[in-house]
């Protein structure tokens, strides 16, 4: 049989033997790229020692902001919902934005040695990070939508759909519950310090808002997932998603902007997570959005009490006399605790690691122990302002700086690593993996979601906000078993169709349910 390939012509061999394979290039294994990235992290060091006055440290942290995206597994990227550009940006904002903002402002471009102390320990904060986010990137994984979208029934409610509806619903009750504690009269009639105030002690119903903030998450991904796939849409899920999002406007009248901004990325990040790409262009529209709602509500809760217009009427004013949209004053307020706790290392801990082992046993709710240790905020609190401290004020205490405070420079490396690789980290990976869930997705990218938030906050934070998604999503589990339960059961205790009898034409048919009768052959 003759060959189908055209002959070559002569020396045609020889020339695609001699011609060199173009071979592909591959990103650097994880080893290799946490090997470069710990090279890179002496630089800063060595150019502080040259350079003097936090320069040295300010071009270090900038490298090693920027590193976990140029080491990323799929090859460098900077986009700000990948892990690896979103992790590292929401630890520099709580140690590295307020002292370059001052060093770039600063006459002689140089910064005081009490910021130069403070910029040493979020440097090594800053190696912690860019280590955990470089040895855990992986490669961007292809979503299954079989196990996200019901191909087979895209308008059907999902038993999951009610469950998670449900969980919602008791995360709001457990919200209203907290304001009915409070008064609703005296509610919204309060100033901001005053709101903060009353959660002491009522942890468990203020955790409520996990429970509809996991809620939003899923129900948008459930929605942006089956639109993708060119399926409709139930109705139900997109109302429901939009009602809890409006109830965490709440937070917006209580003067609080962190829980709206989290609600928004979480949604992004489940989303991105997902493959649905947003528009870097929307991202950059979105973040000068939070900027300026943040400074309306810093301006809304000096009038806080007060009715919903002298509100207004303030947050206006307050974005009017602000000549400088770039100095935030919450990132100014957590540097400068950092700043204050390495300058002056006030005795808050008895001993290395005190305040980690304490973050477990906060956990205990306080009216089963009333005597359970103080949190790290509430210590510093009590040695920096002690009038405050007995009102139950307490101070925002950074990663940073309890690791410092625990076990130094060390400490700080450690404590922002773990927090980086565990709880950040792998979350999203596990939201980007091919076969989670819906449930699974949102939970992930809604914890990952507190990066910013837990970075400028204490591991017992973290904690408390890992062990409410938990029991949030044991509980969508739990409900979505016995709805499919009591639906089997309500399907069983239906009556049978009964079966017509031979020859009666059926009630919803054209035509008899035994079709027409045989006739017997005649005979000739």
């Amino acid at each position: 049989m003759l060959s189908p390939r055209r002959p070559r012509a002569a020396g045609a061999p020889r020339a695609a033997e001699m011609t060199p394979r173009r071979k592909r290039r591959t990103p650097p294994g994880r080893l290799v790229a946490v090997l470069l990235v710990a090279t890179l992290a002496t630089v800063g060091p060595i150019l502080e020692g040259v350079m003097g006055d936090g320069r040295g440290w300010t071009i270090g942290l900038l490298l090693l902001l920027v590193a976990p995206s140029l080491a990323r597994a799929g090859g460098p990227r900077f986009h700000p919902l990948d892990p690896e550009t979103y992790i590292p940006a929401a630890y520099f904002l709580s140690v590295g934005y307020t002292p370059i903002l001052r060093l770039l402002t600063s006459y002689g471009f140089h910064l005081p040695s009490y910021d130069v102390a403070a910029m040493e320990v979020g440097y090594a904060g800053a190696t912690g990070c860019a280590l955990a986010c470089t040895a855990l990137s992986r490669l961007p994984e292809t979503p299954n939508v079989e196990r996200v979208v019901p191909v087979h029934r895209p308008k059907a409610m999902l038993d999951r759909d009610w469950a998670t509806i449900l969980v919602g619903l008791l995360g709001l009750a457990l919200v209203v519950a907290w304001i009915a504690s409070i008064g609703v009269g005296k509610f919204f009639t309060m100033n901001y310090a005053s709101n903060h105030l009353e959660e002491q002690g009522k942890g468990l119903l203020t955790s409520g808002w996990f429970l509809v903030k996991l809620a939003i998450a899923y129900f948008f991904l459930r929605f942006a997932s089956t639109r993708k796939a060119g399926l409709p849409v139930p109705k139900t899920l997109l109302l429901a998603g939009s009602f809890f999002l409006l109830t965490i406007l709440l937070n917006t009248v209580m003067g609080r902007r962190g829980p709206l901004v989290w609600t928004v990325l979480a949604i992004g990040l489940t989303l991105h997570a997902y493959g649905i790409q947003i528009r870097r262009l929307w991202l950059a529209v979105g973040m000068v959005c939070v900027l300026f709602y943040g400074i309306a509500v810093e301006g809304a809760r000096i009038v806080q009490g007060r009715g919903f217009e002298a509100q207004i009427e303030s947050a206006i004013e307050h974005l009017e006399r602000t000549e400088n949209p770039l100095e935030i004053g919450e990132l100014r307020m957590i540097y400068s605790n950092l700043v204050s706790i390495v300058n002056e290392r006030p005795p808050i801990v008895t001993y290395a690691g005190e305040s980690w082992i304490n973050a477990f046993l906060i956990l205990v709710p306080k009216p089963l122990w009333r005597e359970r240790p103080l949190g790290l905020g509430e210590r510093y609190a009590q040695w920096r302002a002690p009038e405050q401290s007995r009102h139950g004020a307490a101070f925002a205490m950074s990663a940073a700086a309890e690791g410092y405070i625990n076990l130094g420079n060390l400490g700080a490396a450690i404590q922002v690593a773990i927090m980086s690789g565990l709880f950040f980290m792998l979350p999203l990976l596990v939201a980007g993996a091919s076969d989670s869930t819906v449930l699974v997705r949102a939970s992930g990218a809604l914890l990952s979601s507190f990066a910013y938030n837990q970075f400028r906050g204490e591991f017992t934070a973290l904690l408390k906000i890992a062990v409410s998604l938990g029991i949030a999503m044991l509980a969508v589990v739990l409900l979505t078993s016995a709805i499919k339960q009591l639906r089997l059961w309500l399907i069983a205790r239906q009556p049978a169709p009964g079966r017509p009898a031979r020859g009666l034409r059926a009630a919803h048919l054209g035509r008899s349910a035994t079709g027409p009768a045989l006739q017997a052959p005649r005979r000739p």
